[in-house]
């Protein structure tokens, strides 16, 4: 992998880390990519959820939603990443599609990452809305 401290770097990591956590074989593997990309402190927000605080927390909530959401899909639609003030490490804004989730209905959704300098994410904050027609 390239080093983190390029935009195009930094928007890998994002996509690998969701990617991941579509990925079915990743559900029996204990996401174990996911977890290659993250702090063990990692702090993951959802605006409809209880924040978890550390990989494993978040893990296992999100292992359990996948049991309620078997057809859950996410299509990452545009990144936009900015390196940090100090050359090293940044932050990833994603804009994905999501279907197959909670109530059913297709929803907008925005990750905001945090990476650190040596290229894990420490910080991740999911904000969705319901889908309204248009293009971005």
């Amino acid at each position: 992998m390239a080093s983190p401290t390029t935009c195009n770097a930094l928007k890998q990591i994002a996509r690998d880390f969701l990617r991941s956590l579509d990925d079915p074989k990743q559900v029996t593997l204990g996401f174990e990519r996911a977890r290659s990309l993250t702090t063990n402190d990692i702090s993951v927000t959802h605006d409809s959820y209880p924040s978890a605080n550390g990989i494993d927390a978040f893990l296992g909530g999100w292992a359990k939603a996948k049991q309620f959401m078997p057809k859950f899909d996410m299509e990452i639609v545009d990144m936009i990443a900015e390196v940090g003030a100090g050359g090293a490490g940044g932050r990833v804004w994603v804009f994905s599609k999501i279907s197959g989730g909670k109530g059913g209905e297709e929803r907008d959704s925005v990750d905001m990452m945090c990476i650190n300098a040596g290229g894990k994410i420490t910080k991740s904050k999911d904000v969705q809305r319901v889908t309204v027609a248009g293009e971005v």
